[in-house]
């Protein structure tokens, strides 16, 4: 039987809710990203949103990361893909920080993540799975990031991607999001879901990028 109980555990050196079980006691530890919304300063052409900053880019229970921006693991090759397909006469390379807004900015390309914080056991600290969202969504452990006025126009304008392909537990996330800034549900129905940059040929990655996002403009296009 499960009981909730206040305390102040030495081994997780924080004041924390934790859940205790006969055999088990799991520290709850709340893991955060504070990666801002980035806004292009001109016109923007194309939202991207993801989930939430990859592991070594979070704040985990009050650890700060070192220069947390999108996409920061080496294991995920967004930045690649984003240069084969915009710049595909040129050879794709590591981007600094800066690098990376100086392309947001040349391409038009706003990028948000959706969740702003999550409270996990501490075995999952580090886990960057999206199960570990999913349960946390459906557990109430998750708050999502608020939107300001002028992010929540352009969502309303502009054509939206997500870089995952679309299964239940991320239109869950997506749709708490944008219920969570009173967003209308109709815009779930113009997101774009892109398969994951993750673990993944960059150049076959491009080619169904490069596809999908056309095959969406155009749509988006008709619609308006």
């Amino acid at each position: 039987m499960f009981k909730n109980l206040k305390l102040r555990n030495k081994k997780c050196q924080f004041s924390s809710t934790v859940s205790f079980n006969e055999n088990r006691v799991n520290c709850m530890m709340i893991v955060k990203d504070e990666i801002e919304t980035f806004i292009p300063k001109e016109k923007i052409r194309y939202v991207i949103l993801g989930t939430m900053g990859s592991v070594i880019a979070r704040n985990v229970n009050g650890r700060a990361p070192i220069n947390p921006f999108f996409y920061h693991s080496t294991r995920n090759h967004f930045w690649k893909i984003l240069q084969l397909i915009f710049e595909p006469n040129q050879t794709p390379h590591s981007f600094s920080v800066e690098e990376k807004m100086d392309f947001l900015n040349q391409w038009g390309i706003a990028m948000s993540n959706i969740v702003l914080e999550i409270s996990v056991n501490d075995e999952d600290q580090d886990n960057s799975s999206d199960q570990v969202l999913f349960n946390a969504n459906r557990h109430g452990y998750l708050k999502f990031k608020p939107i300001s006025t002028e992010f929540k126009n352009i969502l309303n304008l502009s054509p939206i991607f997500f870089t995952c392909k679309r299964k239940p537990g991320i239109e869950n996330l997506l749709d708490g999001y944008f219920n969570a800034n009173k967003l209308s549900n109709e815009i779930l129905d113009r997101v774009c879901f892109l398969p994951s940059p993750t673990r993944c040929n960059p150049y076959n990655r491009s080619l169904i990028w490069k596809s999908e996002i056309e095959k969406n403009l155009h749509i988006f296009q008709e619609k308006k």
